[in-house]
């Protein structure tokens, strides 16, 4: 869909410095290295860049207008249009809330400190198995790519509208209060889901309760008009529910939607019971854990919300496969792998772990962890108590890096794992020359860290090792 520089001055209340050759664009932009011909580039200024310093690169390219909060030098803009406001991070966020309301598709929003892209591609495939009020949603569902779940992220997601998309499934993430409720500004969700609540980014919000309060942003602004999905499993969720008034559906133990009888089907993955009042349905997935045993029922009962039948989604949660580095299951030269190197808080950590304990093998399970981030004055504490459930779970090998591997290695050997067993490397490539070794046929290896820490690099140069 295009834009009209009437649209642009509406959505953004800026004003006009300069007007161009051309008064409707194309798509909007906020890489000059995406430019097109006939783009509208929107100049961002962040802690490590600034986007005014390539105005004059995105009109070089093609660009007929941009955004700017900074006058540039008109005369080397070409015939491009240029619009002032008073913050550019603002203004595309406006853009894309002026998109959502001029298009007006069903927005669904999720946020949790665990399992919200898991729950995301889940919803997203329901509803392209769903009908909903008898028209097919099957190429007409909108939803966040990758992790495109910030302040910038979650716009672009909502500029990508064209007009076909009845849903929009969108991911809201943050780091700092305040962002969420900004992200709900912009994207006004029908319906809410929170995962969980736990222990994450706590360096930007403090502590879990002032995790629980920022992500309680997404119920308090569904709580009028819209729905809040609620996952009665999490203590804090469910009280965040119990907080706002409004529609709510509840999954987990004692909701509407509930999960039973679950087991685990080998490389295959996981099936259960899906239970939705008297309704029951089996649910055969391709992921592994019980943690996305919690993500899929989160993710039924949002498409429930929305009017989706049980066969809608068994064919949806059956379609729905592992995302890159986030328990993804590999075989390597008879040797299991698991990749869920993506991130890692202390609660990821814990279903990891039990994860990998559950798997049912005549080999070895080798847990290769680096540090979990942004926990603040909750790291030393947190990475004693992985060191403990590693120990509990009666993990055979450990493998640690980072600045907080000693705590994890003390709280193994206080819960009776043999030092012999435990192993602090300084570098992937370290790790991976001991895994070499130690590693065989039949053992099973998980990879885990936060997103810093590129665990997935320890894999890679195994993979190198042994080629």
């Amino acid at each position: 869909m295009s834009w009209s520089v009437d649209e642009i001055l509406l959505a953004t209340g800026g004003k006009i410095l300069r007007a161009g050759k051309v008064s409707v664009f194309s798509e909007i932009v906020t890489d000059s290295h995406r430019v097109k011909k006939g783009s509208v580039f929107v100049a961002l200024k962040g802690s490590r860049f600034d986007g005014h310093r390539f105005v004059e690169d995105a009109a070089r390219r093609g660009a007929a207008c941009a955004v700017v909060h900074r006058r540039p030098r008109l005369s080397r803009l070409g015939n491009a249009a240029v619009i002032r406001v008073k913050d550019t991070l603002k203004a595309l966020g406006d853009l894309a809330r002026y998109r959502r309301l001029l298009l007006a598709p069903k927005v669904l929003a999720i946020t949790g400190s665990n399992g919200k892209t898991t729950t995301k591609e889940m919803v997203a495939a329901i509803l392209e198995h769903a009908s909903i009020g008898g028209e097919s949603l099957r190429g007409k569902v909108l939803k966040t790519e990758g992790n495109y779940n910030n302040l910038v992220g979650l716009p672009l997601t909502l500029l990508r509208l064209s007009g076909r998309e009845k849903v929009a499934v969108l991911e809201l993430g943050t780091s700092a209060p305040g962002e969420i409720r900004e992200l709900c500004r912009i994207a006004m969700p029908d319906m809410g889901l929170i995962t969980s609540i736990a222990p994450a980014h706590l360096t930007g919000l403090g502590s879990v309760a002032g995790v629980a309060r920022e992500k309680g942003e997404l119920f308090r602004s569904v709580e009028s008009k819209g729905v809040e999905v609620v996952n009665l499993d999490d203590p804090w969720v469910r009280r965040l529910g119990a907080r706002f008034r409004g529609s709510k559906i509840t999954f987990g133990k004692g909701g509407q939607v509930r999960g039973e009888g679950w087991r685990f089907r080998g490389v295959q993955g996981i099936e259960f019971t899906l239970c939705a009042g008297r309704r029951r349905q089996l649910i055969r997935m391709k992921l592994w854990g019980a943690h996305n045993l919690a993500n899929a029922v989160g993710a039924a009962a949002m498409a429930r919300g929305l009017g989706a039948d049980l066969p809608a989604i068994r064919r949806g949660l059956g379609a729905a496969g592992s995302l890159p580095m986030r328990m993804e299951i590999r075989s390597w030269r008879g040797i299991g792998i698991i990749n869920d190197a993506y991130n890692a808080n202390p609660a990821s950590m814990a279903a990891a772990i039990e994860t990998l304990s559950a798997i049912q093998t005549n080999g070895k399970k080798i847990a290769i962890l680096g540090d979990m981030l942004e926990l603040g004055r909750a790291a030393e504490k947190s990475h004693r108590t992985l060191g403990r459930q590693v120990a509990r779970h009666r993990i055979d090998r450990l493998y640690v890096m980072g600045r907080q591997a000693r705590f994890v290695r003390a709280g193994a050997l206080s819960a009776g794992m043999d030092e012999n067993r435990v192993t602090v490397g300084k570098s992937h490539e370290q790790i991976a020359a001991m895994l070499r070794w130690r590693a065989s046929r039949g053992d099973w290896l998980l990879f885990k860290g936060s997103r810093g820490m590129a665990m997935e690099k320890a894999l890679a140069a195994l993979k190198r090792l042994g080629a």
